[in-house]
């Protein structure tokens, strides 16, 4: 039997990768799928080149202020994939949030795992929180149902 090249293993592998990557993105809902690559896009942040010695620095916009940016209630929202869906309910208080609940967890994974980020969304203030590892896209979930709830609280 002959020896496959490196160049030949390497082309196979990147061939196999590509096929996957494929089929994983094509058996997606559509809907989890614009909340995945829109989810993306949120978190990656571009970072502007600091600037030159003798270069000027560009002005800062003016901060805009405003009265408050949720509205008090309690807001419920809802987060899924492939393996199940989580959803929450979030309590708004003074603008700000002051209570996270799982209201159903029916992922692949025990709520057990996702237990501590409702916790972790009241220290923050934000859908920001600490992936699980082992529970990445039960993570995922929970983020996107806290995003969702958080923008009902904006529009109202």
């Amino acid at each position: 039997m002959a020896k496959m090249s490196n160049t030949m293993i390497a082309l196979c592998t990147a061939a196999i990768g590509a096929v996957y990557a494929t089929g994983y993105v094509a058996t997606l809902p559509t809907e989890a799928q614009s909340t995945a690559t829109q989810s993306h896009k949120d978190r990656v942040q571009i970072q502007q080149p600091s600037s030159t010695i003798g270069e000027e620095a560009p002005p800062s916009a003016p901060q805009q202020t405003t009265s408050s940016t949720y509205k008090d209630g309690t807001y419920y929202g809802e987060g899924m994939n492939r393996i199940g869906s989580v959803q929450v309910a979030v309590t708004i208080k003074g603008d700000k949030i002051t209570a996270v609940d799982i209201t159903n967890c029916d992922t692949h994974y025990s709520q057990s795992y996702i237990d501590d980020l409702p916790n972790q969304v009241v220290a923050s203030q934000s859908s920001d929180v600490d992936v699980v590892s082992g529970a990445t896209l039960s993570t995922e979930d929970f983020q996107t149902a806290v995003d969702n709830a958080l923008q009902q609280a904006m529009n109202s």
